[in-house]
């Protein structure tokens, strides 16, 4: 994936964000100078670049780096025995650890109670460098650390530097965008790094044609954001908390979820399992559409979220491309011809006094054939010509007919 690829190895290849860039500098400065830091914890909207960001700082600063996520807080015995002894411990060779505590405000009420207790005690005793990331610093859950953190605000990267950015990418990779696209793929991106670099490659993956279902991205989480959340963390409320805190459509993450389960989930169980989850989501997202009652959505959301999450029992495939879903490659490609059948419909409508589906359905065939018919007989030209003085339509309406 692109995101991947192209993470920036130093810190001076994180875009957009030069203050917070300079304050880890500063930080990483007094680690290398052997001096107690006080631990940092990077703020800011998803795709901004803060787990990069302290990525980059470890790796560029030849730190080794023990990286946990929300998935890793669930009680006080895993952090005990994990992050506790890497506190109090040099790394191999004695090289400095820089202990990574990925998205801490996805802490949940849920989990033990002892987990604030356990990281109080382990920011107190740890003797090496600690970053933590969270998109709300203000998130209650996380309430305990605001007095022993230094704050690092990332804030969603400027137009101008995602262009210049995306379009290095797309001439590193050969792809042959036009600036237009790169200009609409800036705009959309709403200063989300990331989710600006899995349009690209959904892009070079899918066609330019598809550009209009690239949807602005949330100012919390985007498609891929939520994706991730749902087949990697196997958490019944942070893939649940994923789509609540995201704009994405119901349908259009439907698709995503359906076609990305066999590319994710490599146990038939586990598909099975959550074919079945997203199969019972999709049933109570129609019935919200057909009553107009949209308290049905909540259980589809739950159920194509946590329910696809917490059926997997193997092995995820984390370094899978996600699949673009087929079904909306299929409506975008035939979009102009749905176009077309439709006004054309709308145009018969008044003549046969029935709905356009069902034009489209029955009275096109029935159509088409008696043209057939009469072409054999009288030549294509004045069959079409005597069908559009019958039928009120244009020639090209009577070759789409003929052409469907």
């Amino acid at each position: 994936m692109f995101s991947e690829k192209y993470a920036p190895a130093t810190l001076s290849q994180i875009i957009g964000n030069d203050s917070a860039v300079s304050a880890l500098m500063a930080f990483a400065e007094k680690v290398h100078r052997g001096e107690r830091t006080k631990p940092i914890i990077l703020v800011g909207p998803s795709g901004t670049g803060k787990t990069s960001a302290a990525r980059a700082l470890a790796y560029g600063n030849s730190f080794e780096l023990l990286e946990t996520t929300a998935s890793d807080y669930r009680d006080a015995e895993t952090l005990n025995k994990t992050i506790i002894p890497a506190g109090n411990s040099r790394g191999l060779f004695g090289k400095t650890t820089v202990i990574l505590m990925d998205e801490i405000d996805e802490l949940s009420k849920k989990y033990d109670t002892g987990v604030e207790r356990a990281v109080d005690k382990f920011l107190k005793s740890t003797k090496q460098p600690v970053i933590f990331t969270a998109e709300d610093y203000w998130d209650p859950s996380i309430r305990f650390l605001r007095g022993a953190v230094e704050r690092i605000e990332f804030k969603k990267v400027g137009h101008d530097a995602m262009f210049s950015f995306l379009k290095k990418i797309s001439e590193k990779e050969g792809i042959g965008i036009d600036k237009d696209l790169i200009e609409i793929l800036a705009k959309r991106s709403n200063g989300d790094v990331r989710g600006a670099l899995n349009d690209l490659e959904a892009l070079l993956g899918a066609g330019k044609e598809l550009i209009e279902n690239i949807g602005i991205r949330d100012t919390k989480m985007e498609i891929f954001g939520v994706l991730d959340k749902i087949f990697t963390s196997a958490n019944f409320d942070i893939s649940r908390n994923a789509v609540i805190k995201s704009a994405v459509d119901t349908d259009m993450l439907l698709n995503w979820v359906d076609e990305n389960i066999p590319v994710r989930y490599s146990s038939k169980g586990s598909r099975r399992e959550a074919y079945y989850n997203l199969a019972k989501a999709s049933r109570f997202s129609a019935k919200a559409s057909r009553t107009n009652y949209w308290g049905y959505l909540r259980y589809a959301s739950v159920l194509m979220s946590s329910g696809v999450a917490v059926s997997n029992d193997g092995y995820v495939r984390l370094l899978k491309q996600y699949s673009f879903p087929s079904k909306i490659r299929h409506m975008s490609s035939t979009k102009e011809d749905r176009s077309t059948a439709s006004e054309i419909s709308e145009k018969l409508g008044d003549r046969f006094h029935t709905s356009k589906k069902k034009i489209v359905k029955d009275y096109f065939p029935l159509i088409k054939q008696i043209l057939t018919a009469s072409t054999k007989r009288i030549g294509k030209d004045e069959a079409i010509a005597k069908a559009c003085m019958e039928y009120g339509l244009e020639p090209e309406e009577m070759e789409f007919i003929l052409s469907s």
